[in-house]
């Protein structure tokens, strides 16, 4: 049974916070492989799957290349190896593990939140008496890495039918091509988000305090059982860490 996006929501922002506040390698994987499960369980998609590996592949290096820096630069703790002015510490290599895992999960709920159709968000943000303009602003902010992401890939494609691979391009001059194509990308998905507004003004957006909807999906008890015992885990969890 497919769970509700508002249900979702609760338990994506618990996840996050809790991954913000612990600094414990288990709890983190823990977050991680919670994270996996929603991710397989709500709307599984060949599709989104192909993206979240898209993603993953591209991001890895960079996570890698970010713990290995908080590992040599933080030189609190033991030493746990050392060579010349390169050390290893306790406390910086469990830093750095933990900051790599913090990221990893951020991928993995983007992946699981940017897949999620517009109008959804629309409708759970509606659910909680939220404001119509504060719904749009905020369903907008969640898909613009999505639209930029879209943009940027026909971008690259166009370049490749014009015989033109920026992958084959020197080290030194890429840095320079991706920028030149970045700000003409965020101008069109910034005029998209524009369209969209003007779409709904002419649908006679925010006319009245009430709108109807042909699918509301509704809270059922399920959802709030998950509701109250996600909550419930979280604070367990909480109370754990502090003892």
């Amino acid at each position: 049974m497919k769970i509700n996006l508002r249900t979702l929501l609760v338990i994506v922002f618990l996840i996050t916070s809790l991954a913000v506040i612990s600094q414990n390698i288990s709890t983190q994987i823990l977050l991680i492989l919670t994270s996996l499960i929603l991710l397989i369980s709500y709307n599984p998609t060949r599709h989104k799957f192909k993206h979240l590996f898209h993603r993953l592949k591209n991001l890895i290096p960079i996570v890698l290349t970010l713990m290995i820096f908080q590992v040599l630069f933080r030189n609190e703790g033991e030493i746990l190896w050392q060579y010349g002015f390169i050390k290893i510490t306790s406390i910086g290599l469990d830093y750095g593990i933990v900051s790599s895992l913090r990221l990893l999960l951020i991928i993995l709920i983007a992946g699981l939140l940017f897949d999620i159709p517009y109008y959804e968000y629309l409708l759970a943000f509606r659910g909680w008496k939220i404001p119509y303009e504060i719904s749009f602003l905020v369903a907008s902010v969640i898909h613009f890495i999505p639209i930029f992401t879209n943009k940027f890939q026909t971008s690259i494609e166009a370049l490749l039918l014009r015989e033109i691979n920026l992958q084959k391009l020197p080290f030194l001059k890429r840095p320079g091509a991706y920028l030149s194509l970045i700000f003409p990308v965020v101008a069109k998905a910034i005029a998209d988000v524009r369209y969209r507004a003007i779409s709904l003004e002419l649908r006679a957006f925010r006319l009245y305090k009430e709108r109807t909807y042909f699918h509301n999906p509704k809270l059922n008890l399920i959802d709030y059982v998950i509701q109250i015992g996600v909550f419930l885990i979280f604070l367990l969890i909480i109370y754990f860490l502090k003892i």
